[in-house]
């Protein structure tokens, strides 16, 4: 399992096609031949992944967006981050181009 540190800075691996479906999206990486279904909400934090952002910032702006939520929105984050890197779909450091 992927370590997950807040001043990460996660990256989107570029292998990756995204595809909706009614309320589902497919990460698909040719390079593996895996597919990853995420729902919609996954699928703003994968393109919030761009290297720029920190984990905290990424936390803070979707907080931001929906401040009921908070805590538990945290751990959704964390959640869904652990998925993406455990599937390749992004990297915590350098970008995946060929995972």
């Amino acid at each position: 399992m992927a370590e997950i540190k807040l001043d990460d800075k996660p990256i989107r691996n570029e292998s990756c096609h995204m595809e909706e479906l009614d309320d589902e999206v497919l990460l698909y990486n040719p390079t593996n031949s895996k597919t990853l279904y995420i729902n919609k909400s996954a699928s703003v934090i994968w393109q919030l992944c761009n290297g720029e952002q920190s984990i905290e910032d990424i936390i803070n702006m979707i907080q931001d967006a929906y401040p009921s939520n908070e805590e538990s929105l945290r751990q959704d984050i964390l959640d869904t981050l652990k998925k993406l890197a455990d599937n390749n779909a992004v990297s915590m450091g350098e970008p995946l181009i060929n995972s």
